[in-house]
């Protein structure tokens, strides 16, 4: 599979929850860009699935972002864990610099 990530990725796993109208994922993220994130998860949605994503950033303190389904890994192997990788939609600067955070 050719890399074609416009953003570094950092390692990080951070628990969050993923939700479509139907569907609620509780899971972890193994690496998060400016752009987006991969979700590590046994149970990965369709490509192009439009979902909310919650980022628990601290004990008290979420980020709630929307965003795509880009591409689905269905199985362990190994290139990886099972998961999907979802690309934010709706960054705002406030949300953008949550996500610096997380990837400084």
């Amino acid at each position: 599979m050719t890399d074609k990530r416009k953003s570094e990725r950092v390692n990080r796993n951070i628990k969050s929850e993923v939700s479509t109208n139907d569907h609620l994922t509780f899971s972890s993220s193994v690496d998060v860009s400016k752009g987006g994130v991969f979700i590590s998860t046994p149970d990965p949605l369709a490509n192009g699935s439009e979902v909310t994503l919650s980022i628990k950033l601290s004990s008290d303190e979420e980020l709630e972002v929307k965003g795509i389904v880009k591409w689905v890994r269905a199985n362990e192997s190994d290139s990886g864990r099972a998961g999907m990788g979802i690309e934010f939609t709706d960054l705002d600067s406030e949300k953008e610099e949550k996500i610096n955070k997380i990837i400084k």
